[in-house]
């Protein structure tokens, strides 16, 4: 008799720890901070570190949707070349003659640092549904919305003489694509995520100190940025690779000023941690 209880007594618990398990897995909300380092290349080639925090939302087995909020910095300091320039950035000779920035005082006076600053907030929500009963392969199409806005900087002079122009964008975006999932025996989730997203709004906005146009907004002409995305999922531990292609477009030639189009390619690593 006391045998048949402790059996009973283990099954129950295994039962339960498995009920707990499932349960677990199929939470209606999980929260996921992460952290990344990524390389920005763009007008300048920027190395930044990234911290954000993810919303997992899954109200039915039918419908998932995710919330990506965070912010980003360049680690290092580039500097920036003529060549590497827009049109509306300073022309390096306007200050050539001028202290602090003299060459004869020092050359790199008149290479500024560049800097590169963002945040972004990315909501998606997709439908996956499996490709058989007993497959372990589930496809996701999802659409979504992202916004970015991101500010880059022009550093003159030296420390406690510095001169500081600044251009910022802002980019709000539809986005669609779809997401191929894959869990394994051992439940490690493999997942590739291909996206596409076409701004709505795509503007660039100068400060008061632009010599070619001072304080003023710009639409830039839209372009398709797609992205591609892989990632593993092991118990809570989710690792990403992650390459995007930002295509900026030129400005409207409304307002007298014209800068091309510019590209950012946008290659990152991230670890994420779900509670």
């Amino acid at each position: 008799m006391k045998k048949a209880l402790l059996v009973s007594l283990l099954l129950g618990g295994a039962s339960t720890g498995t009920i707990a398990q499932s349960v677990d897995d199929s939470k209606p909300l999980t929260i996921t901070p992460q952290v990344s380092i990524e390389q920005f290349n763009w007008i300048e080639n920027y190395t930044t570190g990234k911290a954000g925090i993810k919303f997992e939302l899954k109200p039915s087995n039918k419908l998932n949707i995710n919330l990506d909020l965070g912010a980003y910095k360049n680690i290092n300091k580039p500097y920036a070349t003529q060549s590497s320039g827009n049109a509306l950035s300073i022309n390096f000779s306007d200050y050539k003659t001028s202290p602090p920035y003299s060459a004869s005082i020092n050359p790199l006076y008149n290479q500024p640092k560049a800097n590169l600053s963002g945040f972004y907030a990315n909501i998606d929500a997709g439908v996956p549904f499996k490709l058989s009963d007993t497959s372990r392969i589930s496809i996701e199409p999802f659409i979504g919305l992202e916004g970015k806005m991101w500010s880059r900087s022009l550093i003159y002079g030296q420390e406690g003489e510095q001169t500081i122009f600044e251009e910022k964008y802002k980019f709000l975006s539809p986005s669609l694509g779809a997401k191929l999932n894959y869990t394994s025996k051992s439940k490690v989730k493999l997942t590739l995520r291909i996206g596409v997203s076409y701004p709505a709004v795509s503007k660039l906005k100068t400060d008061e100190k632009n010599l070619t146009a001072p304080n003023t907004e710009f639409n830039l002409s839209k372009h398709l940025s797609p992205s591609i995305e892989a990632a593993a999922k092991i118990k809570k531990l989710t690792i990403k690779i992650r390459y995007e292609r930002l295509n900026l477009g030129s400005t409207d030639s409304l307002k007298g000023v014209t800068q091309p189009s510019t590209k950012a390619n946008v290659t990152g690593f991230s670890i994420g941690y779900d509670f």
